[in-house]
């Protein structure tokens, strides 16, 4: 039986007690840190775009589609805002791979129309953009319980 995942988690923990305890005595701020699989945190960005797409109502593939029509349009849009929000280390290129090989100045004129959209308070992309969130946000949630309870056994 092989113990290194365990060895290593152990590690981390103590690496991770003694940077907050460190913090807290020359800041005096607490603060939390979230243990987490460098390795598992590779394809987390598309499957987020999974889980968005699934929100939307429409299938994974659309992303990559060399389509104008609106709904895959905004489908991108949202795709592109929330993987900038959540993964700010994942490169404009890397979201435009996603996308189907799109150019990286074509994911920043989607994030603009995105958040010009969401300031002009347009109903449906709203509509659209809240589903997503909700979405998404349970799965985040559900992705730090279950490596809480891996963790924890």
């Amino acid at each position: 039986m092989n113990y290194a995942p365990a060895r290593q988690i152990s590690t981390a923990r103590h690496i991770a007690r003694s940077a907050k305890q460190q913090i807290k005595d020359k800041t005096g701020m607490k603060v939390n840190l979230l243990l987490y699989n460098s390795e598992s945190t590779l394809n987390r960005p598309k499957r987020m775009l999974d889980v968005i797409a699934i929100a939307l109502g429409m299938s994974p593939g659309c992303y990559k589609l060399r389509s104008r029509l609106r709904n895959i349009v905004e489908l991108r849009f949202v795709g592109a805002l929330f993987l900038r929000m959540h993964f700010p280390n994942v490169t404009l290129s890397q979201i435009a791979s996603l996308f189907g090989g799109q150019d990286h100045s074509s994911v920043i004129s989607g994030i603009a129309r995105a958040n010009n959209l969401l300031y002009t308070g347009d109903e449906r992309f709203m509509t659209k953009y809240n589903n997503a969130l909700n979405s998404v946000n349970l799965w985040l949630e559900r992705e730090v319980s279950d490596y809480a309870s891996v963790i924890s056994a």
